[in-house]
């Protein structure tokens, strides 16, 4: 993630984008079965859920929230890798 003058990328842009996303099963501190889902390529973009599809519907909220926050900061979020 690069600081930027103005970016000319729109929030529609990126999230047009495919990028990766990673979920894993946790362990909650009450003993309960949690699960995990981050942006891989967009580090701190996170969320959670019951089970893997619920953290997966509620990370597409955050992606979006997240990358409108740098983007109004002036910051321009990284662009999926290609593997």
């Amino acid at each position: 993630m690069t600081r930027a003058r103005r970016s000319t990328a729109t929030l529609a842009y990126y999230l047009g984008l495919s990028y990766p996303v990673a979920v894993r099963r946790e362990q909650c501190t009450d003993g309960s079965v949690c699960y995990m889902a981050h942006v891989v390529d967009l580090p701190g973009c996170e969320s959670h859920g019951d089970t893997p599809e619920q953290a997966l519907r509620h990370l597409d909220e955050a992606k979006k929230l997240f990358i409108a926050s740098m983007l109004e900061d002036g910051v321009v979020p990284g662009e999926p890798r290609v593997i």
